[in-house]
């Protein structure tokens, strides 16, 4: 009867991991049924490899507390049980959780004694894993000429056992370190050493990703054809498996190359990535996809989606900053309860206390950027005023409030008279410039009523005042019509000298007689067209009241 049970436990066990990579959480789920079965028939070393593959699979959910806390379970049964390959196992998963929390010590030492282990059992894939894993560790810490060391190491061990697949794995991570160094035609060879072995072995998942790090490349050297090719590749694989983990780099890739060649569909690539991120809950990835279409808008002009794209952004990561720190913790908690070492834990919360102020500070960092992207969103670029979006929100919240129905508002529509011949006489720097000291002009103004005032594109502008009677709103208009031709700006027409006015159009009325913003904005610039033909620098104001 034992003998039957273990059995069904290895077998569980083994289908547990081999499904973990696509579906990490139905593994778990197999190994916590695995660890109750062996509980309760008494089988204390399959408990053991019941830890062990919950760890596996929580390490391809980047679960780092997941994996330490069943990794430590797996090893002190491991320990007592004298299973030398098990413990190096647990260790090296260990060291992956720490290696996850940039514990770069710590992580290094678990996989010297996990291969240490290896001495006494010989286990070349084992030894090839913890190898790798000890490369990838000098890599994250740009010591590069090591990482290459430990990967070769690991190449030369698992190549003797035949294990291509992972032999590939190897090969492509000593690829990326040429790519990152930016010697893309060894990365290119090492590459495809790794994709023709994959392709031979029919392997799905690390099949795609070398597919993407080459696009990567070809999209380096610009070579766009290529790049796509394989990104497109990568994506079908992907896609025919339902990977829709690995298929948002892949999209995201994409999306960064078509924005670079001016493709249409860039924005659907990148929404496309979101929608699996957010449909899988991959937070870490959303962060980097809405920084990205936040950017994407912000190239475009589109401030108003740059803005929520970007706050998007900010809160995601507020959220992943607070998991990160939680998982922080967990991690000292969980050393706390099984390492006895008190130099140790001293050094892992000096490590915390200084990870709490780099995050702190990262922060600020973001919170800075953000003011920044709201500004811009909501301010015109040139003369660092109201733009058309912050003066539409302004009139639509007037033209919205009850309790302002009856009362008075005069809305202005302001055009500098005859801005392309002075454009034309002095060139269009200069003619940023009058527009510049036209609008701190009338800003001035603005400020000392408590009113409202913006460009609204071009050389029109718009200012807006309320509970004002039609008296004090002509009076208005024509101050500031007369301000702005004080400002001395001219310009020279047939030798004649002519100095830069303004027309100003405007109609009065309660807040209630307006339906839209529409409507409000025609009734002015029909003003100003009138104080326009009227032969410029004169203030026309309609009395919506005044019927006629």
């Amino acid at each position: 009867m034992e003998v039957m049970i273990s059995k069904e436990i290895y077998d569980k066990l083994d289908h547990a991991k081999k499904i973990a990579p696509l579906d990490p959480k139905k593994s778990i789920e197999i190994s916590r049924y695995v660890y109750k079965l062996a509980k309760n028939n008494g089988l204390k070393l399959e408990e053991g490899y019941a830890f062990l593959n919950i760890a596996f699979a929580s390490r391809i959910k980047s679960d780092t507390s997941s994996i330490l806390e069943n990794a430590y379970e797996a090893l002190s049964i491991f320990k007592n049980k004298n299973d030398i390959i098990g413990q190096s196992k647990a260790l090296n998963l260990i060291g992956i959780a720490y290696f996850y929390s940039s514990m770069y010590d710590e992580a290094l030492k678990c996989f010297f004694d996990g291969r240490k282990l290896l001495d006494l059992h010989n286990d070349d894939t084992l030894l090839a894993s913890i190898l790798n894993n000890i490369g990838e560790v000098y890599k994250d810490s740009e010591i590069y000429d090591k990482a290459i060391e430990y990967y070769n190491m690991g190449t030369n061990v698992i190549s003797k056992n035949g294990n291509h697949v992972y032999h590939a794995v190897i090969l492509g991570n000593i690829g990326e370190i040429y790519f990152i160094k930016k010697e893309f035609e060894m990365a290119l060879e090492v590459y495809n050493k790794s994709y023709n072995m994959l392709l031979d072995a029919d392997e799905v998942i690390f099949l795609p990703e070398v597919e993407n790090k080459i696009g990567k490349l070809y999209f380096q050297i610009e070579d766009f054809i290529n790049a796509e090719k394989y990104y497109l590749k990568a994506f079908k694989r992907l896609r025919s498996i339902d990977n829709k983990y690995y298929s948002i780099d892949v999209l995201i890739n994409l999306a960064q190359l078509y924005e670079v060649k001016s493709f249409s569909g860039t924005l659907n690539l990148y929404e496309k990535a979101m929608y699996y991120a957010e449909g899988i809950g991959a937070k870490k990835k959303l962060f980097n996809i809405y920084n990205l279409i936040s950017q994407y808008h912000e190239k475009q002009k589109d401030y108003k989606n740059a803005l929520l794209y970007y706050k998007k952004y900010f809160n995601i990561n507020e959220e992943l900053k607070s998991l990160n720190l939680k998982d922080k913790l967990e991690v000292l908690n969980i050393d706390l309860r099984k390492i006895q070492d008190k130099d140790k834990i001293d050094n892992i919360r000096i490590r915390l206390e200084k990870e709490i102020k780099r995050q702190k500070d990262e922060l600020e960092n973001i919170k800075s950027s953000n003011e920044i992207l709201e500004k811009k969103a909501y301010e015109d670029e040139l003369t660092e005023i109201a733009n058309r979006r912050s003066i539409n929100i302004y009139i639509e919240n007037i033209l919205n409030d009850i309790s302002l129905k009856q009362d008075k508002i005069v809305l202005f529509m302001i055009d500098i008279d005859k801005f392309k011949r002075y454009n034309d006489f002095w060139g269009h720097t200069e003619g940023d410039i009058c527009l510049k000291k036209i609008a701190n002009c009338i800003k001035k103004i603005q400020v000392n009523n408590k009113d409202i005032f913006g460009r609204y594109g071009g050389e029109e502008f718009i200012y807006i005042s309320t509970s004002i009677s039609y008296k004090q709103a002509l009076q208005l208009g024509n101050f500031i019509r007369t301000e702005v031709e004080k400002i001395g700006l001219y310009y020279m027409d047939k030798g004649n000298k002519k100095c830069t006015t303004i027309s100003v159009g405007g109609v009065i009325g309660n807040v209630g007689d307006f339906s839209s913003i529409r409507e409000i904005i025609q009734y002015a610039d029909k003003e100003l067209y009138i104080a326009k033909s009227m032969g410029r620098n004169i203030t026309i104001i309609k009395d919506i009241d005044i019927k006629g």
